[in-house]
């Protein structure tokens, strides 16, 4: 699959790189502090979603969700890192996607993806909603337990509504193993924006990261913050 993979990437970058088009950048960073019985948390997440655009078909999409925790000492030092290849039509996509993911709290010390997929997406009046299917090749290092490599399906599900002065995006990503579906991940992130047709504004997120099979199975936020928004397009 490895193989496989990376010469889909050679194939539509050789295609693509000479028509870059536009720029979208989409970063929030947010915190909450609470008081505990065991004292004072403070946590703190970055969610970035940033896409290059290579002509009408051809995109690149860099996701990132950092989720860093202190209570008092750091609890949380959480990893999600994912790179996606597309070739984009109006109502549906194929990609190649690459991920990597750190966890401090599972003793994660490097876990990388490496797949394959596609999609079907709509606009409607009140927004977007997309649906997506990939298999994943997953090879995880551990701290202190043996490597560990698997093939996962990769459902993910995602709907935003679009308003004036709010939106709401959420999107999930369900993936068992295929031969095992005991052993499955949720993964989630839902966000509230106000003002969002504004470069600078103002957000509240939900993050959800959920293994069945970890002894630390549920790692959840909420957080409060700023979002900022960039786009910028490139004539030839």
């Amino acid at each position: 699959m490895k193989k496989i993979v990376l010469s889909l990437i050679s194939i539509l970058f050789t295609i693509s790189v000479s028509a870059q088009r536009e720029i979208t950048l989409e970063n929030s960073l947010t915190g909450m502090s609470s008081q505990t019985k065991n004292g004072k948390q403070l946590n703190v997440s970055f969610i970035g979603n940033n896409s290059f655009d290579f002509g009408k078909h051809i995109s690149i999409d860099l996701g990132t969700n950092y989720q860093l925790g202190y209570s008092p000492n750091i609890s949380q030092n959480e990893l999600i890192q994912k790179v996606n290849l597309g070739y984009n039509k109006e109502h549906w996509d194929l990609f190649t996607t690459y991920q990597y993911n750190y966890s401090l709290i599972r003793e994660i010390q490097a876990d990388n993806w490496i797949g394959i997929g596609g999609g079907v997406k709509e606009k409607f009046k009140w927004g977007k909603a997309s649906l997506s299917y990939a298999v994943i090749y997953q090879s995880t290092d551990f701290f202190y337990l043996n490597s560990k490599e698997l093939l996962r399906h990769s459902l993910r599900a995602k709907v935003k509504v679009e308003k004036k002065l709010f939106s709401i995006s959420s999107e999930y990503f369900y993936q068992p193993g295929i031969n095992d579906i005991k052993d499955f991940i949720i993964l989630g992130n839902t966000k509230v924006t106000i003002l969002p047709n504004k470069p600078l504004s103002f957000v509240a997120q939900e993050v959800i990261n959920y293994r069945s099979i970890s002894d630390f199975k549920l790692i959840q936020n909420i957080t409060f913050g700023i979002s900022y928004k960039f786009t910028k397009k490139f004539e030839k």
